[in-house]
């Protein structure tokens, strides 16, 4: 119903011809089944201005009545024939079974020969065919008159296939009734419309437009018709006066109506796909489907039929099979019209060239081959067997397809010349992109090698980022801001695996900002790249640079480039999220490790075997072996044992373990980690502070334990020296509130023994007590004066000394004491030292202190070693001057080192010392910021340090 609505006047008058014409058609078909024109089996042609037999069909009536190859035709029935037309026409009158009598020459000898005639053969699959191919034309101008009635073109070729379904389906049988007449002259009419028609169409095509020139030529074609149509119509009325019979005029106005066909129908073809091409792709890729589909289907029709018609030959069955080519003018139409694999117009003619080449050159080979083997063995080819026939097929079949595909890729290489490499190689390229995994590089990589793949003229890579999708790559333009992107969907997908837009200025997407985006893009195709269910990027492609679409073969390259692109895409981004989960990680593992190595504690990691796993600068610093040697190792090939041991208890614990004030000596670490006698480890003793925490992951699994070390060395000699300071500090103010209430009593009774010991002189024993008293009330008096002297916190006035200068003399002072206990003094000092600000007397008593003392540590005698030397302070701001003072005496006990400058305090047994002197000594020291220390094993002597600050020099400006 929809259909004739859409039918308006002259669209009814064709459809209603149409029905008519079909209907004629048939019952013509049936006709010429049941019609049967009588046969001679002699091809009569004009040779030389006579008719003579060009081919004698064998066994045929001809044959029979003894007519050979070469007679010549004079007359038949005692009718005069001078063109081999005439005789065709005096065939037709009679009928099948009549005798005729043929007048013929052989040799200049005149013959008479009867001939039966007999009926003609049928040529059923010729005629079938060319119904079909014109049953093709009529459906598909009724598929376009349907589909697009509006279209200026639409009636023009509704018009052409109707002709051409004339054409081809009509065939007069000779019965020459007034249906037979219908027929013949519905004939000539097509003949000479068909060609004009088919220029029309073709140069008009697309756009229904005849602009100047072509518009004569299209007026020339159809006058030409008409004229022929006119023509033909006076010769059968007999109003056209020439000297030649009716038959033969007839026969050759036929033959000039089919050289004009296929004349005109080359032109069209040629214009099709050699004229003037239209702006728009899409209809530029039409002209050529028709073009090529019209070449052809024309070609070897004009070539093979219309060329030997025209020339005088009747068309015989090797001729007539030139009609089947005519079926490719309505399946290149329908493909036209219908847009189907618009873009693969030259694809499909390289293909059929590819196949029909290769098809050419079998059949070649083997009719020589067969030819060479009949020359030798003498054997015709009928005489092969089916085995022989059966080998030559297969043979056929197995060498088709690899010559095929050196054909096909000769034409290819021809056909796209340098591009062809490029396209070869594209699915290596494909798998190189794996290895990228820069994006710039890859994206560019990518841009590059579709330039030069296909020749496009714009060009765009869309990738999918956090944000969505982004335009990264383009050629051929500048991308504009602001892109809405959001028509770029999987949905968007046809079948095939890409999104196409025709005519991008004018894009059928609904959003407003989608339309404006495809218009300011300007491609029309959009490829996704898809990898494990998601789309990682779109290719965005133009036109080429010839301004045609791109084919299937070429979007069936990027299809399959997209796949990797997506993946290594993929690869890419994966790469990248891990490389910056690395990056993260090393950086919290740096932060982690700077707040380790931050900590001026040491601190290591011991996994579930006891071994080391981390290990800060800090151990290296206290312990001296490094994170190299460390890390793996058990912690008892490292740590002493005293460590180890309290890392055991601590070992089976849940909880944190503390250890405190553990010693650590040099000789205590195992012997491939034992410092050596030169490095500050080996110094002295270390007090280690340490704890043990577990170690556990984030599900709370123990995989280790945490072992912090704290050297409290100087925290605990710092400590000590508080203390004593306080110890002093209140002891001095002890003294200084005692003093001088002491002093008192003891003056008086110091001054009543006196006066005692006068009175009572005569008395020796109670003059002895007396003295007694006084002795102690001066040895009480000294005390308190030192006690007086010890708490004495006046300032004094401080200057440069020279501290080699004050040993030397205090030295000097204790000489004849020290020769007298036989002790050696050995002295070691630096002569450039630079001088101290203190006070000259009291770092003499200082010095005359610890001199005696060593004297005293030494009562069979020994060595006093008296050093100085300049070192730089801990945190190298400044300089100190050191001094050692080491006897070789019987040492102290470790458990009263640690006791020596606590007031009242001695080594040296009982009526041997007051304890003060040490005492007095660092508190000396500590006045002149300086530090006073002692090392002592019993039995190995002792060695007192002081270390003071130099002067700093003043600086001019």
């Amino acid at each position: 119903m929809r259909f004739w609505q859409r039918l308006r006047g002259a669209d009814a008058w064709l459809t209603a011809l149409t029905v008519v014409l079909v209907f004629c058609a048939l019952w013509n078909l049936d006709r010429r089944a049941e019609y049967k024109p009588p046969y001679d089996g002699v091809a009569w042609t004009d040779a030389d201005g006579v008719v003579r037999a060009s081919k004698v069909e064998a066994e045929g009536p001809g044959e029979r009545a003894g007519v050979k190859i070469g007679d010549q035709l004079l007359r038949i029935n005692d009718r005069k024939i001078d063109r081999a037309a005439e005789a065709y026409a005096l065939l037709d009158r009679l009928g099948a079974w009549d005798r005729a009598l043929y007048q013929v020459q052989r040799d200049r000898t005149p013959l008479a020969i009867e001939i039966i005639l007999t009926e003609a053969p049928r040529r059923t699959t010729i005629s079938v065919f060319q119904w079909v191919v014109g049953a093709a034309y009529l459906g598909v101008g009724l598929f376009i008159l349907y589909r697009k009635p509006r279209h200026r073109l639409a009636r023009t070729f509704f018009a052409f296939c109707l002709s051409s379904f004339v054409l081809y389906a009509f065939r007069y049988t000779g019965e020459l009734n007034g249906f037979d007449r219908f027929i013949y002259w519905a004939d000539v009419w097509a003949t000479a419309l068909t060609p004009a028609l088919f220029v029309h169409f073709c140069m008009a095509f697309p756009r229904g437009q005849l602009p100047g020139v072509r518009r004569w030529a299209v007026a020339g074609v159809y006058a030409l018709a008409f004229g022929l149509i006119g023509l033909a119509h006076l010769a059968a009325g007999g109003w056209l006066h020439t000297d030649m019979a009716l038959a033969v005029l007839r026969e050759d106005l036929d033959r000039t109506s089919y050289g004009v066909l296929g004349v005109e129908m080359l032109v069209g073809a040629l214009w099709l796909r050699w004229g003037v091409a239209p702006a728009d792709p899409a209809e530029r890729q039409q002209r050529r489907w028709l073009g090529y589909g019209a070449l052809w289907g024309v070609a070897p029709f004009v070539a093979f039929y219309v060329g030997p018609y025209v020339a005088g030959q009747i068309p015989g069955p090797n001729h007539t099979i030139s009609v089947f080519g005519l079926a490719f003018i309505p399946l290149a139409f329908v493909a036209s019209m219908a847009r189907h694999r618009l873009m693969d117009v030259e694809v499909a003619v390289r293909r059929g060239a590819a196949y029909s080449l290769a098809t050419a050159v079998i059949l070649a080979a083997f009719y020589a081959k067969a030819a060479s083997l009949s020359s030798i063995v003498r054997v015709d080819l009928g005489g092969l067997g089916p085995a022989a026939w059966v080998a030559s097929v297969v043979l056929a079949a197995l060498v088709f397809q690899p010559l095929k595909n050196k054909i096909q890729s000769f034409i290819d290489r021809r056909y796209y010349r340098e591009r062809y490499d490029y396209r070869q190689t594209l699915a290596d390229f494909a798998a190189e992109l794996a290895a990228e995994t820069d994006p710039d590089r890859m994206l560019d990589a990518v841009r590059d090698r579709l330039q030069q793949t296909l020749a496009v003229e714009r060009l765009a890579l869309f990738v999918n980022g956090d944000r969505g999708l982004r335009t990264a790559r383009t050629v051929g333009f500048d991308c504009p801001p602001h892109l809405d992107l959001s028509f770029l969907r999987s949905e968007s997908l046809d079948a095939r695996g890409w999104l196409f837009i025709e005519d991008a200025s004018n894009p059928i997407q609904e959003e407003p900002s989608q339309r404006a985006s495809i218009a300011s893009l300007d491609l029309n195709y959009y490829v996704a790249c898809r990898a494990q269910g998601r789309t990682a990027a779109w290719i965005g492609l133009g036109p080429t640079l010839d301004g045609n679409y791109l084919t299937s073969e070429d979007l069936a390259l990027v299809r399959a480039m997209s796949g990797s692109f997506a993946i290594a895409l993929e690869n890419g981004r994966l790469y990248r999220s891990l490389a910056t989960k690395a990056s993260e990680y090393q950086r919290l593992k740096d932060y982690n490790e700077n707040i380790v190595e931050s900590l001026h504690v040491g601190i290591l990691a011991i996994d579930l075997d006891d071994r080391v796993e981390s290990w800060n600068t800090q151990l290296e610093l206290v312990f001296g072996i490094s994170r190299r040697d460390a890390v793996g190792r058990p912690l008892d090939e490292l740590l002493p044992s005293v460590v180890v041991d309290e890392y055991a208890k601590a070992r089976h614990e849940s909880g944190i373990h503390n250890a405190y004030k553990l010693n650590v000596r040099a000789q205590d670490f195992p012997a491939e980690f034992r410092p050596a006698p030169e490095s500050p480890q080996a110094v002295g003793e270390r007090i280690i502070d340490m704890a043990v925490a577990p170690l556990v992951a984030k599900n709370f699994e123990p995989i280790g334990r945490l072992l912090i070390l704290d050297d409290v060395t100087d925290r605990v000699a710092l400590e000590d020296r508080i203390v004593q300071t306080d110890k002093l500090s209140s002891i001095g103010l002890l003294a200084a509130g005692v003093a001088h209430e002491v002093n008192t009593p003891l003056a008086v009774i110091s001054s009543y023994a006196q006066m005692l010991a006068k009175r009572v002189g005569e008395d020796p024993a109670q003059v002895k007590a007396l003295e007694k008293i006084t002795q102690q009330t001066f040895r009480a008096s000294e005390i308190v004066n030192s006690l007086l002297n010890f708490s004495r916190t006046a300032s004094h006035d401080f200057a440069p000394v020279d501290l080699n200068e004050a040993l030397v003399e205090t030295l000097s002072l204790v000489e004849p004491q020290l020769r007298k206990a036989r002790v050696e003094v050995v002295t070691d000092l630096d002569g450039g030292l630079p001088e101290v600000r203190g006070v000259a007397g009291r770092l003499q008593q200082v010095c005359l202190n610890l001199f005696l003392n060593a004297r005293d540590a030494m009562p069979d005698g020994g060595v006093l070693r008296v050093t100085t030397r300049l070192e730089r302070d801990g945190d190298g701001d400044g300089e100190r001057i050191r001094v050692e003072v080491a006897d070789t005496g019987v040492g102290i006990p470790r458990e009263q080192l640690s006791r020596i400058f606590d007031p009242f305090y001695t080594t040296k047994g009982p009526k041997r010392g007051t304890g003060l002197g040490l005492s007095i000594s660092y508190g000396i020291i500590e006045e002149h910021n300086g530090q006073l220390s002692a090392h002592s094993a019993q039995g190995e002597g002792t060695t007192f340090v002081i270390e003071l600050p130099v002067v700093r020099q003043p600086v001019h400006a």
